[in-house]
């Protein structure tokens, strides 16, 4: 398995559990906490699978994708 894969089933079971807890708890404060984790863990998602890809093209083209040396300031 590829560390991309890896944290994405990782983020996944993330949102799985929390959306379980969701569904068996009655209180309103953890309700608005699991919300928030599920919202965190898709956004995280979306954001390593974009991030993924990019740094895959850049490599194919030949990018290396850092930052170019610091100039030296007088």
């Amino acid at each position: 398995m590829d560390r991309k894969t890896e944290i994405l089933a990782k983020l996944e079971q993330i949102q799985e559990q929390a959306q379980l807890t969701l569904d068996e708890l009655p209180l309103r404060l953890a309700k608005d906490r699991l919300r928030l984790i599920i919202g965190l863990a898709r956004y995280l998602s979306t954001a390593v699978d974009l991030n993924w890809e990019a740094r895959a093209a850049s490599a194919a083209a030949g990018e290396t994708g850092e930052r170019p040396p610091a100039t030296p300031r007088a």
